[in-house]
């Protein structure tokens, strides 16, 4: 037994006779009698009681009207909701980032999918690069925007953008003021203000001491600010207070910010996750565009001498 077969049963059954079910089906009434002796030969009896006034079904019929009237149902509103989908996704994506991303994305984001894609609900949540990794394998989350994370055979990366990192201190300070640093002009920095997180927490030199670690980027600006130890953030973590003058800053050439786009191997991914990983793109591009995001220059690979 198929659909067709169901829906042509359904439709004789409904109308009384093979003629008009024939012509509303728009079908020739030979091949629709012959899809229904052949219903009939499967479920080994008769549903149709043929007459001269038209066919009427029989008990057993009913059962499968009933039920066929059902399934035909179920069957077109998963065509309708699929079609939907296919026009305009839906449903729920859990997005996670280090808060150091998340102010820059998850406002343009929003407004995005706001616009143009109103029947998906985001949830938005922020966390380092190693919980929100913890997240992803747990479930909790349906894709990340990571910094550094280490390899892991349970999850695909995408690399978003490469941004240059900067070190950061109070407004005036003398050594930030001669622009691009050494990592010798670093080497002996009075204090450094860390963040919890493992991808950069050994950026410093050896020598540089630090008693405080914070998991804010906020905390880490507003610490460097008052001038209780250097920071290291990429620009689009600071443009904003280097325009207002509130941090001064100093590109470090060496060093370098990989922001990935992190998903579940072998999981499902819904449209409206594929929509997601689409806008964050598209929004990487504009924040590159409008500055926020200074993208680091290719390294130079070392040539050979042998």
């Amino acid at each position: 037994m198929d659909l067709r077969q169901l829906r042509y049963f359904v439709a004789v059954a409904e109308r009384g006779g093979f003629g008009a079910a024939a012509s509303a089906l728009n079908v020739a009434q030979s091949a629709l009698s012959r899809h229904i002796k052949l219903l009939e030969h499967e479920l080994g009896g008769a549903l149709l009681e043929r007459g001269a006034r038209g066919v009427s079904v029989t008990e057993s019929g009913r059962v499968l009207l009933d039920r066929g009237r059902w399934l035909l149902g179920a069957v077109d509103d998963i065509r309708a909701e699929v079609q939907l989908e296919n026009r305009e996704p839906s449903g729920t994506v859990r997005l996670g980032a280090p808060s150091s991303l998340a102010h820059i994305f998850y406002t343009p984001l929003a407004r995005r999918f706001a616009e143009r894609f109103p029947r998906v609900q985001l949830e938005l949540s922020e966390g380092l690069t190693e919980e929100m990794t913890d997240r992803l394998l747990r479930g909790e989350v349906d894709i990340a925007i990571l910094s550094g994370p280490q390899p892991n055979d349970h999850l695909t990366y995408q690399t978003l953008v490469v941004e240059q990192v900067f070190l950061i201190g109070p407004p005036g300070d003398p050594l930030l003021g001669k622009g691009p640093l050494s990592r010798p002009e670093i080497a002996h920095l009075p204090a450094a203000v860390l963040p919890l997180s493992a991808s950069t927490r050994d950026a410093f030199p050896p020598g540089v001491k630090s008693r405080l670690r914070v998991e804010s980027m906020a905390s880490l600006k507003q610490m460097v600010a008052v001038g209780l130890g250097y920071g290291l953030l990429p620009y689009s973590g600071i443009h904003k207070e280097v325009a207002d003058g509130t941090l001064a800053a100093a590109r470090l050439s060496w060093l370098r910010g990989e922001r990935v786009l992190a998903l579940p191997r072998g999981r499902p991914v819904t449209r409206a996750t594929r929509e997601t990983v689409a806008a964050l793109e598209v929004i990487c591009r504009q924040l590159i565009a409008d500055g926020k995001i200074l993208v680091a220059p290719p390294q130079r690979r070392r040539q050979s001498t042998g």
